[in-house]
């Protein structure tokens, strides 16, 4: 039996005619069946966690999730009716009509605000689904094709392999800080050569590549930064940058407690603030506070404005080197193009930055689902201000990989009595789902230290 797209002809009913001796069918078969064992651990997922709070930002977006995943399990029913069935023509073609017509293009809605390394991930997801939805209108063409019925039920299996590897690589504390992405992408590795044999894989990362290249050469910094930054489905943080953040807060916290710093050689100065890094403990300031004091503490000459020489040589001397630097895009994120920056703007990117970037520290674990919504609430308030702005709410967006213009939206919808923010019982009352979520991740990921 051909298992190839130029088949024109294939015995049936499929599953009396497999072709055990061919390597490349029994490999296919074989994801195939571990995948529906998959598609039973995954669908349980969903009908017990809820959404990411992602999902309730927008109406239209839960929907579309919703019906992405209905599409998604009555596909998957109806491809393994037509593998068994005698006549598989009906059953081919339900499968493929709640593919075309309704799982790819809700695949392709949410690829945009999709988590973890938007730079690898939207390419890659966006072939996948344009794979996935080339298979399924040969299916309609080819009824009784095998290859084509295989290879659209492999196809949309590649969430369900995600959650698969998300959980392997989350029980082994394997890719902290880029779990999701190394999920994603390693089912991606496992699925694509399913379809197309090893040359898939080297097709996958040529137009990975070649799509970046492009985008690279057309965004503005801001969009490169934001794409090629780890979204990541807790509320985490990217772990090269808590290093610097705590170097800085650190810096702050030294540069206070011991004054003979501040008139001390640069060099030696930022020797013995590099050497307690990390040993000193956080003071118990807003970010705002730790920002102004962290300026401080690097402006050398203290004209009140941080140069681009002043904040290198403290990220020198944090161990990050320049290369690093520039691969990061620290500077560019922080001066954008500017020789100087003063104390407002210095602050506003730190308090951006340090959201969901440290560690939280509490006298005891809020036992009550309003103290654990206080922790989440106070976490969020970046400014100590005691109620969430848009500046804020765009943050914490934007670290989901959502796009900015939503928070304008989200506030509206949840500032109940048109203040302009949220305050903590409006945020309480009606962001339920945002909390709730925060404070399993924060647990789940270790953040909360409970003080001694």
């Amino acid at each position: 039996m051909a298992t190839n797209s130029t088949a024109t002809f294939d015995l049936l009913p499929h599953s009396k005619h497999v072709d055990w001796e061919s390597s490349e069918t029994t490999f296919r078969m074989y994801v195939g069946y571990l995948s529906l064992l998959f598609d039973i651990g995954v669908l349980t997922y969903h009908f017990t966690t809820p959404f990411h709070p992602k999902f309730y930002v927008k109406t239209a977006r839960r929907r579309i999730l919703q019906l992405h995943i209905l599409s998604g399990c009555l596909e998957i029913i109806a491809c393994v009716c037509a593998f068994y069935a005698e006549d598989p023509t009906k059953y081919a073609y339900a499968a493929a009509a709640f593919g075309a017509i309704a799982h790819v293009p809700s695949t392709f809605y949410q690829i945009p605000t999709v988590l973890g390394i938007k730079a690898f991930l939207v390419p890659s997801l966006g072939l996948v689904t344009a794979l996935h939805g080339y298979f399924a209108i040969n299916l309609v063409l080819n009824p009784t094709s095998f290859y084509y019925l295989l290879s659209t039920y492999l196809t949309v299996h590649i969430y369900a392999w995600s959650r698969v590897f998300f959980a392997l690589y989350y029980r082994f504390k394997l890719f902290e800080g880029h779990r999701f992405s190394a999920a994603m992408l390693t089912s991606g590795t496992l699925l694509v050569p399913s379809v197309l044999g090893l040359r898939g894989n080297i097709g996958l990362i040529t137009f990975v590549i070649i799509s970046d290249i492009i985008l690279r050469s057309t965004g503005t910094v801001e969009f490169w930064k934001a794409w090629t930054t780890e979204h990541p489905r807790e509320l985490a943080s990217n772990p090269e940058k808590k290093v610097v953040l705590e170097a800085l807060v650190t810096a702050a916290e030294v540069s206070n407690a011991v004054e003979s710093l501040s008139v001390q050689e640069p060099k030696d100065r930022y020797s013995r603030i590099c050497a307690t890094v990390m040993t000193a403990n956080a003071r118990n300031t807003s970010p705002r506070e730790k920002a102004y004091a962290v300026f401080r503490a690097i402006d050398v000459n203290r004209d009140n404005e941080l140069s681009v020489g002043e904040f290198k040589d403290f990220l020198i001397a944090c161990g990050i080197s320049t290369f690093e630097m520039e691969d990061k895009l620290m500077l560019e994120g922080l001066f954008q193009n500017r020789k100087v920056v003063t104390a407002d703007d210095f602050c506003a990117w730190f308090t951006k930055s340090w959201i969901h970037s440290s560690s939280i520290s509490v006298p005891r674990m809020p036992s009550t689902p309003r103290g654990q919504a206080k922790l989440v609430f106070d976490t969020l308030d970046a400014d100590g201000s005691g109620a969430l702005d848009l500046v804020e709410l765009e943050t914490l967006l934007t670290s989901w990989g959502l796009p900015r213009n939503e928070a304008a939206g989200y506030l509206k919808d949840h500032d109940k009595d048109h203040s302009g923010t949220i305050e903590f019982q409006e945020f309480y009352d009606t962001m339920g789902t945002v909390w709730k979520f925060a404070i399993q991740s924060f647990i789940d990921e270790g953040k909360i230290r409970i003080e001694e």
